[in-house]
């Protein structure tokens, strides 16, 4: 294994601007912190994932925080297809065939197979292999972050003061957030509360907020599906763009609605 321990030589509640285009980000807001952690590993013990974890440009000013984590060399990427929830990534070559059972996977470096980040293929040296980075961050209350990813699957606990997400072709999970600004190309996000602004742009991407207690919301579908509930505590304007997406918006008769339809669906109740 690789690990690097990011030391943030600063206390109280910091601006996280994290960038990581694949591997796995696990943010948790604790109130009991009062310095943020950020340690990022792989399994690996040398090759492509460990430099990039030695690679990572990080740099401190005041309460920002900013993290580059350069993209793996040889990590997957290619044609994703998703199916139940789950996605099949094919990338390089040569290629997979399930034949009676088996899977053979085959390639130019020759065939390996990963479960959960660890090699599973015949007995070897695997210290070189590509494996996926996970970046845990632990942040103090009232903290805030800008996290940017290609399909780098995101869990936030705690409640996160503000949160701007970019992604594309990832998934976002988190507890609660204050103001939440979402930009999602054929991914998805799901977040259980939302206590301030929401601003969200989908491009073929899904977003699911489980309760909306805002004072002002705008919705801009491509393509895209919309779930959310608003709550008796949601105030202000709730704006909803729609060009060949769904949106349902339950509990929101109250509020101040405008809404743009281009052969797409919209219902707000």
């Amino acid at each position: 294994m690789t690990e690097r321990t990011i030391p943030v030589d600063t206390f109280g509640p910091i601006a996280l601007d994290l960038t990581m285009n694949a591997g796995r980000i696990r943010i948790a807001v604790d109130p009991t912190l009062t310095q943020a952690r950020v340690v990022l590993t792989t399994e690996a013990t040398s090759g492509p994932s460990a430099d990039a974890i030695r690679d990572t440009a990080v740099s401190l000013n005041g309460q920002n925080l900013k993290i580059r984590v350069p993209d793996v060399a040889g990590a997957m990427g290619g044609t994703t297809i998703r199916m139940g929830g789950g996605t099949m990534t094919f990338s390089g070559g040569n290629g997979v065939q399930i034949v009676g059972g088996n899977v053979y996977v085959s390639g130019h470096n020759g065939g390996k197979v990963f479960i959960n980040g660890r090699e599973v293929t015949a007995p070897g040296p695997a210290g070189n292999a590509v494996t996926p980075i996970t970046a845990t961050v632990h942040l103090p209350a009232k903290s805030v972050a800008l996290i940017s990813t290609h399909t780098a699957d995101t869990v936030v606990t705690g409640t996160l003061a503000r949160l701007e997400y970019d992604g594309t072709s990832g998934a976002l999970t988190a507890e609660r957030v204050g103001d939440l600004d979402a930009t999602v190309t054929s991914g998805s996000v799901i977040v259980h509360e939302v206590t301030g602004p929401l601003d969200a742009n989908l491009t073929s991407g899904n977003l699911s907020i489980g309760a909306y207690s805002g004072h002002a919301a705008r919705l801009n579908l491509t393509s895209g599906n919309v779930q959310m509930a608003a709550t008796a505590q949601a105030t202000g304007r709730l704006t909803v763009s729609a060009t060949s997406g769904c949106a349902r918006i339950t509990g929101a008769s109250h509020l101040n609605v405008r809404r743009r339809v281009t052969s797409g669906y919209v219902q707000i109740s």
